[in-house]
């Protein structure tokens, strides 16, 4: 918990110094760090991680990506599948995070990106997680100029996408 506030509030404090970086391959190194985890889990993970250049801090956003991760493999369902995939477009890059898991209505997206919020009792009686997953995605997005957009899928589970810039968002006139 303390690690997810720590986390929390530096991404808040914004991006100190901008790095080139590649958002496939930071996606990758996390994916392999939860292959095991989604194993454990009955999780099938499908991944495209293509290189796709950006610029901000890479270790904020491996945070990110953690924690999409993290998400997708904890709210899902045995024998689920998270599929992970990053794009490259000019001046963009995209990592795009889709899991089957239980229903979610349109209307609780925006909650579960608020600190310390989670949808439905199975979602509050677990000990994974402490609800600041997603809000820490969403400050880590924030202080990259990145847009974030989760869409609730119609059989279960949650859509989400992040679309970095690589350029500097703040050097733009």
């Amino acid at each position: 918990l303390i690690n997810s506030l720590l986390t929390l509030a530096t991404s808040e404090r914004g991006v100190e110094q901008w790095t080139p970086f590649d958002l496939g391959e930071v996606t990758e190194n996390v994916l392999l760090s939860r292959a095991h985890e989604a194993e454990r889990r009955g999780i099938r993970i499908n991944a495209r991680a293509a290189a796709a250049p950006a610029l901000g801090d890479p270790i904020l956003v491996e945070s990110l990506v953690s924690n999409l991760v993290d998400n997708a493999l904890r709210h899902n369902v045995s024998g689920g599948n998270v599929e992970v995939s990053t794009v490259a477009a000019p001046g963009r890059a995209t990592l795009s995070v889709h899991n089957t898991g239980r229903l979610i209505s349109s209307d609780e997206v925006e909650r579960l990106f608020q600190p310390l919020q989670q949808i439905g009792r199975e979602r509050v009686s677990h000990t994974n997680g402490h609800g600041l997953g997603l809000s820490i995605v969403r400050a880590i997005a924030q202080a990259h100029g990145a847009t974030i957009t989760a869409i609730p899928r119609s059989e279960g589970g949650l859509d989400v996408e992040v679309k970095f810039t690589s350029v500097r968002v703040d050097v733009i006139t």
